[in-house]
């Protein structure tokens, strides 16, 4: 059996699944602290199964998602190293930064060294600012690094205050900005992502539970839970990514559709596209800036069946959720209010709210009904609105190039699968208007739960080689050594990282024959005194991101 829970921002959804079959499902309410929501979600859902019948449990956070958009990260800075031919003041950079003379050119050498009185004033700076976490980032560090370890190495003598984190230690990318800006991510989150596995691992064993324990990834593949304090930025969008898993499992292998997952707070947008997942080809954006996380091309819509209908200057408008629906106790009249009142929710009687429904109406002048169609066209004009901005990003990706040669439809998938409690009455409406195709999966309520639950573990591995010093790290796997062979070229090289990459996946024991992907591959030459002094390599592979299985029966809530 398998366990999936998604911490929406109202609900927190579980799943228990064997092979193909939803065996439970339940929903409690999104608390403040996540590891409490998380561990309300396991105890309700354990109960009447024995800890040792659940073989994993993957959970979707948004503890990314909030620690950035409520601005819960540590005060962190960053040293900017982008040698000739860069300019450091027009990238987009998320902190207060100090750039520093120094450069390592294309091809690993090191083309203009540092002054340490720079960084020590860079370190001065900072401290009067109270900043006390500071990245590094050199262009071209991840073909030589060496300039990123001199300023390590120096903070951590002289000032130990200073928590340092070099860029090509979080990723092997060519692009320096994005190198830049997810060593700041990942630096000022992972105190906060620390407290979070450590209470995840304490409710873990509250229970008895004792098996593997994954978080779903932006790509849609997943990180064991330990890891994900190493490289908590892949975490992001976990909950659009679960929410897409999830439609494909629910519906069918080569779907091609828009999905739509409506919560309390959020709406999110993707796309699949013959049973896969658009990949975003230039990769995630925090707040836009630019970081170094491979992503499925989502986007999330701050508006959701929370979201309170208001009156301003006589006009119906959309406002910000201040919390449950009326008719749920909430404040205000909301989007899920006016579904019950039309018929298509059943979670409580439109009588609750019937009298605020008529009363609205009659402030604008309107019927109870003509308010209702009023409140659907203005939700779906937001929507419809994002979606056009999504179609538009979307045609520019690759795959969906390859699509619409592959194709034989000429115009938009003009499919669309909705998710979350809101689903059946506006993905109702929406065929009515656009005469879309709309399929309303058994599980839609909970299928970003089962998105997680049916992901397939996976595993990425970043390979340094450095044939000069005759050594290697890895990512993942945490692999270091001394080259047993020469490594004479990036076929050679991209064997011998495989080789790693496989004994790994036995460790952690996925299949032999899980199918991989070369994520990037490079080979170069180090040139020391205009002589050839060695070779670099970087390499990386990930198993491919999928899910086990699809869904056939509905599930029983609990």
């Amino acid at each position: 059996m398998e366990i999936g829970i998604d911490i929406g921002g109202t609900f927190t959804d579980g799943v228990v699944i064997s092979g193909q079959e939803v065996l439970k499902s339940i929903k409690v309410p999104t608390g403040a602290d996540l590891s409490l929501s998380i561990e309300r979600a396991l105890k309700q859902i354990m109960k009447g199964v024995k800890p040792e019948q659940i073989q994993q449990i993957t959970l979707s956070t948004t503890l990314m998602t909030n620690l950035v958009v409520q601005n819960n990260l540590a005060k962190g800075g960053l040293l900017l190293i982008p040698g000739p031919g860069a300019n450091p003041y027009q990238g987009k950079f998320p902190c207060v930064y100090k750039v520093l003379r120094g450069g390592v050119d294309y091809r690993g050498r090191i083309i203009e060294h540092l002054e340490m009185t720079e960084v020590e004033e860079a370190c001065t700076y900072f401290l009067g600012k109270q900043v006390s976490q500071v990245a590094v980032a050199c262009k071209f560090s991840q073909r030589n690094p060496v300039l990123e370890e001199q300023i390590i190495q120096y903070i951590q003598e002289k000032h130990p205050e200073i928590r340092v984190l070099a860029s090509h230690k979080v990723s092997g990318l060519l692009n320096w900005v994005r190198r830049a800006n997810g060593a700041y991510f990942t630096l000022t989150t992972r105190e906060a992502c620390a407290v979070f596995q450590e209470n995840i691992k304490v409710t873990l064993k509250k229970l008895g539970l004792q098996c593997s324990v994954f978080i779903l990834k932006a790509d849609g593949g997943t990180l064991p839970l330990e890891v994900s304090l190493h490289y908590p930025l892949e975490t992001i969008f976990s909950g659009p990514v679960a929410s897409t898993l999830g439609a494909l499992a629910c519906t069918e292998e080569h779907i091609t559709a828009v999905v739509i997952d409506m919560g309390g707070t959020t709406t999110d947008i993707a796309l699949l596209l013959d049973g896969k997942p658009l990949l975003a080809e230039r990769g995630a954006f925090i707040n836009d800036y630019p970081v170094p996380v491979r992503s499925l091309a989502v986007t999330s819509l701050a508006l959701g069946g929370d979201t309170p209908l208001l009156l301003e200057n006589s006009q119906l408008v959309l406002g910000k959720r201040q919390g449950p629906a009326l008719c749920l106790g909430g404040p205000l009249l909301t989007v899920t209010d006016l579904l019950v009142y039309l018929g298509y929710s059943d979670i409580a009687s439109p009588q609750l709210i019937a009298a605020q429904v008529e009363k609205m109406a009659c402030a604008l002048q309107l019927t109870p009904q003509q308010f209702s169609d009023q409140v659907l066209a203005l939700l779906w004009a937001k929507v419809e609105g994002e979606l056009e901005k999504m179609f538009k990003s979307w045609e520019e990706e690759p795959a969906y190039r390859i699509w619409q040669v592959l194709s034989t439809q000429e115009n938009r998938p003009q499919t669309m699968i909705c998710l979350g409690g809101p689903a059946t009455g506006l993905g109702e409406f929406w065929r009515k208007k656009k005469g879309w195709k709309v399929i309303i999966p058994a599980y839609a309520s909970v299928a970003n739960a089962i998105g997680a639950a049916l992901a397939i573990p996976t595993l990425k591995l970043e390979l340094f080689a450095d044939t000069e010093r005759n050594t290697y790290t890895t990512s993942e796997g945490g692999r270091q050594g001394v080259l047993s062979a020469s490594l004479k070229n990036t076929e050679e090289a991209k064997e011998f990282a495989l080789k790693l990459f496989r004994q790994i996946a036995r460790e952690r024991n996925l299949t032999e024959d899980t199918a991989w992907e070369t994520l990037y591959e490079e080979g170069f030459h180090l040139v020391r005194g205009w002589q050839t002094t060695g070779k670099i390599f970087q390499i990386g592979l990930q198993t491919v991101p999928g899910i086990r299985a699809f869904l056939k029966e509905e599930a029983p809530y609990v």
